[in-house]
């Protein structure tokens, strides 16, 4: 063999030695299904980290085996300086994140922003701590219950949150464990089995481990629910996880909707006696940032509208705006005509029926609790603090927040005031008005001309001097309103969707209805576990993947709403539907539960929530179950583990006649090349061993003579004649007697163990 090809040889053979290393390859994809918990998208990258910095780690682990005292102080050296970058990565996370680490670590990954650098900081101590405990429990001291502890650690993590690993690391782990184990099994000789070759023992055990894992997916399972209630009971007790409920509703000053997405807790939040399911609302946010698809808050949000001592707390009566100006309209005339509500004149508005709901929390709620739709009144409650109406309809804590235990009773309407032909041609003339703050001045003027001629002290006086209180806060509000949000950052794409979805309408609630219903019409899919790019946001929803959870629906409903003309809002809060199964309450509130959703304010009635969100009653995909995908891999590891096998089998075969196929357009001197290196590759002899000494080792495995081939490898390797095609003949004759001598030597030794 001439040096070049020696060198290539050897380069190529070391790099493959480095990076096809099993304990590498293992330890690089335990940390990617670790990295793919918290950040996905990043997977790959981290996964060509673990592998680059996992080579280095084997390399000092290596050189402590040989070198124990200075290895020692190497690798100690090696892990401070692993926990030094930790350190510094949480260091520079801390920095304007609202959460230490350590509380960011147990916390459900679904129900935060993403941080890179606490992510970063997870990478290097799982790094160091991973590829440590995998190479100490197979090369040196090898223990499958200890390694197989190991294996277990991803399922953990995952676990810990309800979040499913996706199946293709649940197969790849189990199959590199069972091979890991096969490969640093100690095999030895014993009177009764003689291991012939080590390499193709560990060979036929990774094809038994594929179709091992082949068949247990495919193999029929029960459908087993787990019961965590005591384990969540304990942890629901904690009063740290009090303390982190606390913590995180305090971190909801901006939101990526991210507590929507994986998340499978069942653990009880709240329970609610209630006729009906309904939409609670807890949170509202104000603006959107493109850039890093995120709500946050503003004035609007924060503004606390009355503080009270006790209950009841009262809200902004749902329909009273239309109530105020129809009265307007029957006491003036001329204020009718001049807004195209004459015909209403004589009309009555029709009130949905009053319906109560009691709300009991069971965990640690923050400054913030849920309030149903359409509330008339907080009426009373078990919690002995004072208490402050948000101006967004938000049920404020005075003081201390609000705790487990405590009870909300709630009076509110019910959503059925649109259900009026009435009502809604009254709003529909109000809101299709050209200028909607001058009609509120002129209702207030028409009402406070008629509250003159009221008697002092009399039931229509207070309700006048009540409605003119309440329609100069609708004036001003509106205002705010219309300067503020309708801004959908001039998106281009986003504001002519809303003017194709909304073309010839003229009311606001006809406008909503239309893009509230486009979602549901055009294809979008509810989607949970999808994984948003880091540059993916509304407009990506929009437009390209049609792809994701409440968040995505409602953000794009108010971005919509806005650049339609009508001014919206985000909220969070809960979806309220799934019954109670004990106890006397009708339904149970989880985190599973909760649920994003846009408010718009319908001029002439006040703000209104929507649900956009396509579910799994309406149009979405049917998921497949854990159970199907893992079946359905399965069948396709069994295909492949087969088609693996019958390479195997049929691999020696096919490339040695392959062989012999590529040497008939050779030339003398690159068949002999080409033999002699084959025959070392399949007889396994180094690469450092001379043609001669290669022809040695087949001698005294197979019996079978190619010294004249070895002396015609070295004529073509370093020497100036030229072969003839007789002595191509000869070494192709040599080579396939050594090929035909090692199959009958492997299958006899076979035989005789």
């Amino acid at each position: 063999m001439n040096e070049t090809d020696i060198n290539r040889h050897g380069i190529r053979q070391r790099l493959l030695n480095t990076f096809g290393d099993p304990v590498l390859l293992y330890t690089a994809l335990i940390m990617m299904t670790i990295m793919y918990h918290y950040r996905s998208s990043l997977t790959i990258v981290y996964g060509i980290a673990a592998l680059i910095t996992g080579a280095l780690l084997i390399k000092l682990y290596d050189y402590v085996r040989k070198h124990q005292l200075i290895g020692s102080a190497a690798y100690i050296a090696v892990v401070i300086l692993f926990i030094m970058g930790a350190r510094y990565c949480i260091d520079i996370g801390t920095d304007k994140y609202p959460i230490r680490f350590a509380v960011w670590f147990i916390t459900p990954q679904a129900a935060l922003d993403y941080n890179r650098w606490y992510t970063l900081a997870i990478f290097l101590m799982f790094m160091i701590f991973m590829s440590t405990v995998v190479y100490y429990f197979t090369r040196v001291r090898y223990r499958v219950f200890m390694s197989f502890l190991v294996f277990i650690i991803p399922f953990s993590i995952y676990g810990k949150e309800y979040e499913k690993m996706p199946v293709v690391f649940i197969i790849l782990l189990s199959v590199g464990y069972i091979m890991l184990m096969v490969k640093f099994r100690e095999l030895s000789d014993t009177e009764e089995v003689e291991v012939i070759d080590k390499h193709e023992t560990w060979r036929t055990a990774g094809v038994y481990a594929l179709l091992f894992a082949a068949v247990a997916s495919l193999i029929p399972k029960p459908s087993v629910v787990a019961d965590r209630s005591y384990l969540d009971a304990l942890i629901s007790a904690d009063q740290f996880t009090d303390r982190l409920m606390s913590m995180l509703n305090v971190f909801r000053n901006s939101s990526t909707g991210g507590q929507f997405r994986n998340v499978n807790s069942d653990v009880p939040l709240f329970y609610a006696e209630s006729v009906e399911p309904m939409r609670l609302k807890t949170a509202t946010y104000t603006n959107y940032d493109y850039s890093s698809d995120t709500w946050s808050t503003d004035k609007f949000d924060r503004r606390v509208a009355r503080e009270y001592d006790a209950v009841p707390v009262n809200f902004p009566r749902p329909g009273a705006l239309t109530e105020y100006l129809m009265l307007a309209a029957q006491l003036d005339s001329d204020f009718a005509a001049t807004y195209g509500l004459t015909a209403f004149a004589g009309s009555e508005l029709v009130k949905p029926e009053e319906r109560t709901i009691r709300l009991h929390s069971v965990y640690q709620m923050g400054d913030s609790a849920p309030v149903p739709e359409l509330p008339i009144s907080f009426d009373s409650t078990n919690y002995d603090s004072g208490f402050k109406r948000g101006n967004t309809g938000l049920l404020l804590s005075e003081g201390r927040g609000f705790g487990s235990g405590c009870d909300f009773t709630f009076t509110y309407y019910a959503d059925t005031f649109f259900r009026s032909a009435t009502n809604k041609a009254f709003i529909d003339a109000v809101s299709g008005c050209d200028d909607y703050l001058q009609l509120l001045d002129d209702a207030y003027d028409v009402l406070l001309y008629r509250l003159w001629s009221c008697p002092a002290e009399s039931e229509e006086f207070d309700y006048i001097d009540s409605a003119l209180d309440r329609l100069s806060d609708y004036s001003d509000e509106y205002s705010m309103y219309a300067g503020e949000l309708v801004d959908y950052g001039n998106n281009e794409r986003i504001y002519e969707l809303a003017q194709e979805l909304t073309s010839g309408l003229t009311t606001d609630y006809d406008k909503a209805k239309v893009l509230e219903s486009y979602f549901l019409l055009n294809g979008y899919i509810y989607d949970d576990s999808y994984a948003k790019g880091i540059s993916e946001n509304a407009e990506s929803f929009l437009f390209n993947t049609k792809r994701g959870v409440c968040y995505e629906y409602a953000t794009s409903m108010v971005l919509l709403a806005r650049a339609a003309g009508i001014p919206a809002r985000y909220c969070e809060g809960f979806n309220m539907q799934d019954k109670a199964e004990e106890g006397n309450m009708d339904f149970v509130i989880t985190a599973k539960s909760a649920h994003g959703f846009p408010e718009l304010y319908i001029r002439g009635f006040g703000w209104m929530s929507f649900e956009p969100t396509v579910t799994l009653g309406a149009n979405e995909e049917e998921k497949t179950s854990a159970t199907g995908m893992l079946a359905y891999a399965g069948a396709l590891l069994a295909v492949f583990a087969l088609l693996l096998l019958l390479f195997i089998i049929l691999y020696p075969a096919i490339s040695h006649r392959f062989f012999l196929f590529r040497c008939k357009k050779r030339t003398p001197q690159q068949t002999a090349l080409a033999a002699m290196q084959r025959i070392g590759k399949i007889y396994n002899v180094g690469t450092s061993n001379t043609s001669h000494e290669t022809a040695d080792i087949v001698k005294s495995i197979a019996g079978v003579d190619i010294s004249n081939a070895a002396v015609l490898f070295d004529r073509a390797a370093y020497g100036d004649d030229a072969l003839s095609d007789e002595e191509k003949k000869i070494v192709l004759d040599e080579y396939v007697g050594a090929y035909k001598a090692l199959r009958t030597t492997r299958r006899k030794r076979r035989i005789t163990t």
